[in-house]
């Protein structure tokens, strides 16, 4: 079909492809091998077609200029004698500045986007590009200081720990400086580990039923712990934990009782147990650990100074 300045129109009959596509208002197709009925939606698309060019405000003949058509076609899409060709309907959507979702009168699932953000992207595509830019800016900046303030709360809310190097041999008379670390790593700040300064991870059963092997602790540096408190105590075979008793540290279980293997060994005592770590709460997910890490890179570098760590 051709309009009188020779203009191919372009258009899709479904009196003639029939084998693919149905006339408008015809009844729901049918599933012949299985003799069941199919559900078929009724897609509006002359009334998206008529509704959003009015939206845009452009006429039917300047629709049909846009996409090379004449205005005749664009009446019989809106008719719903015809419809658009489907290489149509991307420059459909781009002119009347919607998806095609909108265009078929369906929602795009996995934006979703409610009704009222919709409402909203149908009014900021009504005002002016200066208001629109307005908008922007506003937006922008009220993205910015949520970020801000988000960033806030996740430092506020955690702690940097140091993690205990488990194997590492023990010296004497050294600074808490000295101990030695193999990382650093960040907590979610509760009333157990507010006051901790490392993490340790337990290996052994000496400590059952209170403590299992696998398990890690919370601790906080002091060489003055209380008699009765659990405490973390060093030799040169290593890190221990241990109840802090009259006479020394000791084991719970009866099993597994502490001794010295060198003769010319020493304990040192170098912090309290303030509780078990709960991995799954208190330590951040990995983006969470990521954005604390570039928000305190300074803090962690004062921190690695201060334990001589390579790691962090």
């Amino acid at each position: 079909m051709a309009d009188k300045n020779g203009r191919k129109s372009r258009v899709i009959s479904f009196d003639i492809h029939k084998e693919n596509c149905r006339p408008h208002g015809s009844t729901p197709l049918q599933n012949r091998s299985a003799d069941q009925s199919v559900p078929f939606r009724k897609i509006p698309l002359a009334d998206m077609i008529r509704t959003y060019r009015k939206k845009a405000g452009i006429s039917q003949q300047e629709l049909g200029d846009k996409l090379g058509v004449t205005r005749n076609t664009v009446v019989n899409w809106e008719g719903g004698k015809y419809r658009p060709d489907i290489d149509l309907l991307l420059p459909l959507c781009s002119i009347f500045g919607i998806t095609l979702y909108e265009l078929f009168g369906t929602q795009e699932h996995s934006l979703g986007i409610t009704s009222h953000e919709k409402d909203l992207l149908d009014q900021y595509r009504k005002i002016s590009p200066l208001s629109r830019r307005i908008v922007d800016r506003m937006v922008g900046s009220i993205l910015y200081e949520e970020s801000e303030d988000r960033n806030r709360r996740l430092i506020e809310s955690s702690h940097l720990v140091g993690v205990l190097e488990v194997t590492a041999a023990a010296g004497d008379g050294l600074g808490f400086s000295d101990i030695p670390m193999e990382a650093s790593r960040f907590v979610f700040v509760n009333d157990v580990n507010k006051k901790a300064d490392a993490v340790l991870l337990i290996k052994g059963d000496s400590m059952l039923p209170m403590y299992h092997s696998g398990d890690m602790v919370y601790v906080q540096f002091t060489q003055s712990p209380d008699v009765g408190e659990d405490v973390i105590c060093r030799s040169k075979e290593g890190f221990h934990i241990k109840r802090l008793g009259e006479k020394g540290p000791y084991s719970l279980n009866p099993e597994a009782p502490f001794t010295l293997t060198f003769p010319d060994d020493r304990v040192e005592t170098i912090g309290r147990v303030l509780g078990v770590v709960d991995t799954a709460a208190d330590f951040p997910g990995p983006e969470e650990n990521g954005l604390l890490r570039e928000l305190c890179h300074e803090e962690i570098d004062t921190f690695r100074q201060k334990y001589h760590l390579t790691k962090s």
